[in-house]
């Protein structure tokens, strides 16, 4: 067994253990090109500006990792050999790496949009590919069989809507006259998931008088003594003018109101309905592509199920890592439920930087330096520098690092730092 065990390390010697990574950048109406290029590379298109830069193996977008100038798709070198990219204890779990890494930057509102729980997406999967749906067309909405719990982290002050409100707080913003014109009683939770389906699925000249009347109450609302109602009133207006005749103007009234600082996470559980407003964050989650929306989209929506999934309790939580000091900085833990993922950032303050640094983690990881630069050292040695990425495989669990700035590590949630 030894000598099996010593032919297969020998062999994983011949291959690298850590490359650069090509990233693929994904262009939206919403997008801030400008708000993505102070974090990470990104190569701007002709069209939409860029919204989002992808950093995994998904199969929509998967990175490619450059070794001695040659560039190779991540999930192609995965496929080929998971006991070494993945690591011996994640490759028999996973068939790929398990979560996605992104770069995601706003300048104006994303779709009102669910993830779905594990099961729900299973189940989706297998009836729109039994449908023949082709997963690109535009009315897919599963693209994969997995869940997509969510974990984004602010890289600048950034505002998103997530999770229900109190129902006394709807009533009292919604005000008497919108209420009785919806008969929305206030009574019982429960009433929110009829609400939501009538609000969403009233379009065109029928939703016209709605409109009207949510404007007016909007303006009433920005002379309220309360922030709550005037942050409520402005982002009311702000979508009827982006998204004019879109029912999806009712969401600031009824979901939270969330302003994040640099370095607060904010974790989205399946069936938390949200929508990301404005700024740049980091982003991390199981390794899926699965949205359902309702609206303030141009894209496909599907308010029957969104209304069937969404968790009317649930609420996102608002995260700060956990922090550990050491002598040349600090290293920061942001933990969430989720097994197929983790977030930590590292800061190596510049008393610290010409001493090397030894990080210990199992299982695949992603490096992405926003500031400063590294030297890294695996079995091979790479510079880092500031907005560039790198993938390490599973089998090299220990990183010695050299240099000064602040690094993110995306790694696999159950193993053990």
């Amino acid at each position: 067994m030894n000598e099996v065990n010593n032919t297969i390390d020998a062999e994983r010697r011949r291959f690298p253990c850590i490359g650069l990574l090509k990233n693929s950048a994904q262009q939206y109406a919403w997008g801030d090109t400008q708000g993505i290029i102070p974090f990470v590379e990104a190569e701007p298109g002709p069209g939409y500006p860029i919204g989002e830069v992808w950093m995994g193996s998904h199969e929509r977008a998967p990175s490619k990792i450059i070794f001695d100038d040659s560039e190779f798709a991540l999930n192609t070198l995965i496929k080929q050999d998971s006991a070494h990219w993945l690591g011996d204890n994640i490759y028999t779990k996973y068939d790929d790496l398990p979560f996605l890494f992104k770069v995601l930057a706003a300048a104006s509102p994303l779709s009102l949009q669910v993830h779905p729980n594990l099961e729900q997406a299973k189940i989706g999967f297998e009836r729109e590919e039994t449908a023949g749906i082709c997963r690109l067309a535009p009315n897919r909405t599963f693209k994969d069989p997995h869940h997509k719990p969510e974990l984004a982290v602010a890289l600048t002050s950034f505002q998103a809507m997530a999770g229900f409100r109190p129902i006394e707080e709807i009533c009292s913003l919604l005000g008497h006259s919108l209420c009785e014109s919806l008969d929305f009683k206030g009574k019982d939770r429960s009433e929110l998931r009829n609400l939501t389906k009538q609000l969403f699925c009233i379009r065109g000249k029928e939703y016209l008088a709605f409109e009207t009347e949510l404007n007016a109450r909007a303006k009433q609302l920005m002379h309220s003594e309360q922030k709550t109602a005037q942050d409520a009133a402005y982002w009311v207006l702000e979508l009827q003018s982006r998204y004019p005749g879109d029912p999806g103007q009712f969401a600031p009234l009824l979901l939270d109101l969330l302003e994040l600082e640099p370095g607060q996470g904010l974790f989205v559980p399946a069936g938390v309905i949200h929508s990301y407003l404005k700024g740049s964050v980091l982003e991390i989650m199981a390794c899926s592509d699965n949205v359902i929306r309702a609206g303030l989209t141009i894209k496909h929506i599907d308010v029957d199920l969104l209304c069937s999934i969404v968790e009317l309790e649930t609420k996102p939580v608002l995260l700060l890592p956990k922090y550990k000091r050491f002598d040349w900085g600090t290293l920061g833990i942001y933990r969430t439920p989720a097994k197929e993922f983790r977030l930590e950032s590292i800061e190596v303050n510049s008393s610290a930087s010409y001493s090397p640094i030894t990080i210990t983690c199992k299982g695949p990881k992603i490096l992405l330096c926003t500031e400063g630069s590294f030297r890294l050292h695996t079995r091979e040695q790479l510079e880092l520098a500031a907005r560039k990425s790198c993938f390490i495989a599973g089998s090299c669990e220990q990183i010695e690092l050299k240099g000064q700035g602040k690094l993110w590590l995306a790694a696999v949630g159950e193993m053990d730092t």
